[in-house]
């Protein structure tokens, strides 16, 4: 490979086969045909046989494993094919579940695209990346995530973060008109080039591709890259934990059993199938697949609602959410931006007025838009802000498109911490220098008297506080081409300033007020003059005076106070923000207890989003290292829909905790049934083999349907539980120990009297497990909700769980009346006249949970009784 960064730019240029100007189209794609897509390997999904097998690695799994070679080995061939068979079943559940869940989350990061802006034929394109090839000209600024290996051959105050690379995290100063000697040099000290998958801090540059794929300096250890696991979902890993403890507290259990039962004189075999039976009734080995395909199923509802999941640990989280720290421009407002009007010294123009030719020529030169269609308006693309200038200017005078296009002697591309941009350009043997931004920064650029100043300032307020966003230009003419040193000497001259309008996004008024009913508090965190940002947080109701907002100096002072939270518990409007107050404003609400989203879309987002509690990017307009370095991608970039995935994520906790309680309560209720049986020195009212098939039967599909319920009504109308509350809190322990007590001593009483009544062992374990196949069809009702009674739910919104409901009692009375399910579980079909009797004791217990949330929703929900 060649050493491009010992080259030089025009030779870099004759070796790539490209010119400053880019290739033509037709060149792409046959380089593209030759040289394939700018793609490394991704993981590869994982095989459906390995799958298969993973579902036999549990300790629950191995033990039935031994318990069927012990069944073959004691001459009980029909129970060991029984448990072989089961757990193949069980298994391949698992496999689809598994398989459906990946396939989903896979189809989600496959939408989560990445651009790159070109020159093909002269003219600037947004491709996506992986149609980039060699010699295509790229065009980057802060935030762009480089897309494949570039020698450089423009670059403005450019530092890139290389730390993927290098390991170092310090951000590195790069120059196109740097040239090495050594070929061998590291990577990390190319100072003329730059790698795919690092990203531009700050500056602007332009590149030519040297690279693509695995030849790129990333794509060398793609493979490993590709090979990285992802770390599971906390909640999981919290089951998975629960569950193995609940193996090990078995285990112990099983020992002291053990001895209590050769005490008891129990024959060996009678020992280890009821240690068997209370391993399979205790441990919950289907809860982190069902769990998984409930935030897979979750994630697929919210991408619907244009709010892409990264982490599906974030859909946890959005249960909690009490604060939304969000930008205004684009989030709030559409990000359709238009001068009204602009207002000079000599007065003020709107867009169908004649505005002075100084003024256009200023709004033209400070501007990085270009037009991607001559003379067509519409084609122009850039920055929101230049967009709106452009048009302005263009619009009047259509001839100024050629000094848009225009190249510049010299640039300061905007960057939010210096809140302004400008350039310059060479005209009639001097030098035209532009800037524009923050009113309060173009003014100390000028030679204007402060008492001027000040009066400016005063009527800038004013149109501030009509809602109007406020962008200063200010111009000079000079020898010197340099802008900084320009800048230095102060003596620009005030052009004036643009009030330029943003309108409210659709439905963001009712999304506030959703937030709000929903206890979720809207912070607002702008960049934008504070008059401005009140504006608009009072049309919103996110604040309603002028105490509720603070500027940048003030939250400076703030800072130099010691940070105290308490100081801005109240503030609903952040204005005039750095970047890195952004971070202290997150860090402060956390600390006063509030568990906090926050929305970005650049660069200097990137520390808040990775430290809040769900980081939010744009789709839209994010830059990539925001993209990056968020929870949750917007794909319309919209408010609403940020209140959407709330949503959504509320309905997934929601349907969790119905799937935790309806897998756990019915495995108390078998152990209750086991233990009492043992107490009482009497046979086990249910084998091994009844236990897997009652778990089969029952919680096959049942569960998986839980998880896809939908939202419970008023779901937004209470408030977020606290980030603490774990899933067995008290409402989930009262629910668990009520539903499986009754039913575990209901089954007992039962099965005793059957004995008692001179019913023989086989027939009394007949009617039990048909009993407990009742309690369990009937308790996936119970499990729908934690509040609202079971006659005020809608249930025909969730066919599939009616369906498998159905399906499981039909299977069971199948198993009833087929010869071969009759020998293997000792079963017969159940007399008619016995039907009404267990009928009405599986129907006992929806009394009994309806009587136990009637006493919780009248003493509160926390479970206080």
């Amino acid at each position: 490979m060649e050493a491009f960064h010992t080259l030089s730019v025009e030779k870099t240029l004759e070796l790539t086969g490209s010119t400053p100007s880019g290739l033509s189209e037709e060149e792409a794609r046959k380089r593209l045909e030759h040289y394939g897509p700018n793609t490394l390997p991704e993981s590869r999904p994982k095989p459906l046989y390995l799958t298969f097998f993973e579902q036999f690695k549990s300790p629950i799994i191995v033990i039935l494993l031994i318990a069927a070679i012990i069944s073959f080995g004691i001459g009980e061939t029909l129970d060991a094919w029984f448990i072989l068979a089961v757990l193949i079943i069980n298994a391949v559940i698992g496999t689809w579940l598994e398989h459906s869940a990946a396939q989903k989350a896979q189809a989600l990061k496959r939408s989560v695209k990445t651009f790159a802006r070109v020159l093909r034929d002269g003219r600037i394109r947004r491709i996506e990346a992986h149609d980039l090839t060699i010699g295509d000209i790229v065009l980057l600024e802060s935030g762009d995530k480089v897309p494949a290996d570039i020698r450089l051959i423009e670059s403005h105050d450019l530092r890139v973060d290389e730390s993927l690379l290098t390991g170092e995290s310090v951000v590195v100063e790069k120059s196109a008109l740097a040239i090495f000697d050594d070929p061998e040099l590291p990577v990390a000290d190319r100072a003329n080039m730059l790698f795919a998958g690092t990203y531009v801090a700050s500056g602007r540059a332009k590149g030519v591709v040297t690279a693509v794929g695995l030849q790129t300096q990333i794509g060398r250890i793609a493979e490993m890259l590709a090979q990285k696991s992802e770390a599971k979902i906390p909640l999981i890993e919290r089951l998975e934990r629960f569950s193995k403890n609940i193996a090990i507290a078995i285990t112990v259990v099983s020992v002291f059993l053990f001895f209590i039962a050769l005490y008891r004189h129990m024959e060996m075999a009678e020992i280890f199938f009821l240690i068997i039976a209370l391993f399979v009734s205790a441990v919950p080995e289907g809860l982190p697949v069902a769990i998984t395909v409930a935030l897979a199923a979750a994630a697929v509802a919210m991408s619907r609602r244009h709010v892409i999941v990264r982490k599906l640990a974030a859909i946890e989280g959005l249960g909690s959410c009490t604060m939304i720290a969000t930008d205004k421009t684009g989030t709030l407002t559409q990000n359709r931006l238009a001068v009204e009007r602009f207002v000079t010294p000599k007065g003020a123009y709107g867009a169908q007025e004649k505005a002075p030719e100084d003024l256009l020529e200023a709004m033209v030169v400070a501007n990085e838009a270009h037009l991607s269609r001559r003379d067509d308006l519409s084609s122009l693309l850039g920055d929101q802000v230049d967009v709106a200038f452009a048009h302005f200017a263009l619009h009047e005078k259509p001839s100024l498109a050629g000094l848009l296009e225009a190249e510049r002697a010299d640039t300061m591309p905007y960057e939010s911490s210096k809140k302004m941009s400008g350039a310059t350009l060479k005209k009639d043997g001097r030098y035209l220098h532009a800037i524009k931004g923050s009113p309060e920064v173009i003014l100390d650029y000028t030679k204007m008297e402060a008492s001027e100043k000040a009066r400016l300032m005063r009527e800038i307020e004013t149109g501030a506080a009509e809602g109007y966003r406020i962008i200063a230009v200010a111009r000079a003419e000079s020898a010197e081409p340099s802008l900084r040193k320009t800048l230095e000497r102060r003596l620009f001259e005030w052009v004036g300033y643009a009030e330029i309008i943003d309108p409210l996004r659709e439905g963001v008024q009712e999304a506030v007020k959703r937030c709000q009913r929903a206890g979720i508090t809207v912070v607002m965190v702008t960049g934008d003059h504070p008059s401005t940002a009140y504006h608009i947080a009072r049309e919103l109701e996110i604040a309603m005076s002028l105490e509720e907002v603070m500027d940048g100096e003030s939250l400076t002072r703030w800072t130099e106070n010691g940070e105290d939270p308490e100081e801005i518990a109240d503030i609903r409007v952040f204005a005039r923000v750095a970047p890195a107050q952004k971070l202290q404003i997150v860090k402060a609400f956390q600390k006063l207890g509030h568990y906090v989203a926050v929305t970005g879309d650049g660069v200097n987002d990137a520390p808040a989003l990775k430290f809040a509690n769900i980081g939010i990017a744009m789709g839209k307009s994010g830059t990539d290292v925001a993209k990056e370095s968020a929870d949750l991608i917007l794909s319309d970039d919209a408010f609403p829909s940020i209140v959407g995935g709330i949503e959504e994520g509320r309905r997934a906790y929601d349907n969790i905790r119905k799937v935790v309680h309806l897998l756990i309560s019915t495995g108390f209720a078998e152990i209750v049934l086991v233990m009492l049986s043992l107490l009482f020195a009497v046979p086990v009212p249910l084998l091994p083999i009844h236990l897997l098939w009652l778990n089969l039967v029952t919680n096959g599909i049942q569960d998986v349907a839980l998880g896809l319920e939908r939202a419970e009504p008023g779901i937004l109308d209470r408030p977020p539980r606290r980030p603490e509350e774990r899933i067995f809190d008290r409402v989930m322990i009262a629910r668990i120990g009520t539903g499986g007590l009754y039913m575990g001593v209901v089954a007992f009483t039962l099965f005793h009297w059957l004995l008692g009544s001179g019913y023989e062992t086989d027939a009394a374990r007949n009617l039990t497990l048909m009993l407990m196949v009742l309690f369990e069809n009937v308790h996936v009702f119970n499990s729908r909700s934690e509040t609202v009674p079971i006659w005020k739910i809608r249930h025909l919104q969730n066919p599939l769980l009616i369906l498998s409901v159905v399906a499981a009692q039909a299977i069971h009375v199948g198993a009833l009346h087929f010869p071969p399910m009759q020998r293997i579980l000792s079963v017969e079909p159940v007399p008619f006249r016995l039907w009404d009797e267990l009928a009405i004791l599986a129907l006992g217990l929806i009394v009994v949970m309806e009587i136990e949330k009637w006493l919780r929703n009248k003493m509160g929900r926390n479970g206080n009784l």
